[in-house]
């Protein structure tokens, strides 16, 4: 009976995945295609499915690495739910603000839950920080590329924004050390491609004098969704290791 109970949670997991890709697949045809219904009835549902994945597949250890991961996806739902109404705040910036907000207080869980990684082993910004050099050069050099174009309104949000996924990344780099490379890998692709996703965001909504980003919409929705495949499959590997 036990085995039939672990198959069934086994098969549970499997088919979530498999929603979850199938949801992706609607969704990015939805932003391709500018089917707003389809946008609309897919985008909640995406980060939630990979959610509840995570709350499962990790349910026999409860860590506050857990918790924080959790809480970071929740947010992420609540950042996607409410960049949906961004075009219809026509001339306001209500919804935009909202959403950045709901996706700071995200990534401001996902920094926490990987600087509060148990380990005894300095990471790799611990040990080289001429790293954070680094993300500082390009954090400034793109503020001072990108604020001039954005409206007075939300130029500290979206300053504070930009300052907060970079310290994510930089986070994720010194976990580097302290866990497999393997999993390594996956977490800081995942949080990578979060980064380039929320960058092609700010170009995308800018910048758009100085050029235009060919299907924006889809690689936006295409690197932001492997960037949370990614972040989740890592998390949960990371979560399993915890004593």
């Amino acid at each position: 009976m036990k085995a039939y109970f672990l198959y069934l949670e086994m098969t549970s997991r499997n088919l979530l995945l498999i929603l979850f890709l199938i949801l992706s697949l609607l969704n990015i045809w939805a932003e391709y295609s500018f089917s707003r219904n389809l946008i609309f009835a897919t985008k909640p549902l995406l980060i939630t499915t990979l959610a509840i994945w995570f709350f499962i597949e990790t349910k026999n250890k409860k860590s506050l690495f857990r918790k924080l991961i959790l809480l970071a996806l929740l947010f992420s739902v609540g950042g996607d739910t409410l960049l949906m109404f961004v075009e219809e705040d026509v001339g306001k910036q209500h919804f935009f603000l909202f959403g950045l907000g709901s996706f700071l207080v995200s990534q401001i869980f996902y920094l926490v839950a990987f600087l509060k990684y148990p380990s005894e082993e300095p990471g790799l910004v611990n040990r080289k920080k001429w790293w954070i050099t680094i993300f500082a050069v390009y954090l400034a050099f793109f503020n001072w590329y990108l604020l001039p174009d954005v409206p007075k309104t939300v130029q500290i949000p979206v300053l504070v924004y930009s300052i907060t996924i970079m310290t994510m990344l930089i986070t994720c780099l010194n976990l580097n050390g302290k866990i497999p490379s393997r999993t390594f890998r996956i977490l800081f692709v995942g949080a990578f491609l979060f980064v380039v996703s929320d960058t092609l965001i700010a170009l995308n909504k800018f910048k758009t004098g100085d050029f235009q980003i060919p299907m924006a919409r889809v690689w936006i929705m295409s690197l932001y969704l492997l960037g949370q495949y990614f972040l989740v499959r890592g998390s949960a590997a990371i979560n399993s290791m915890i004593k």
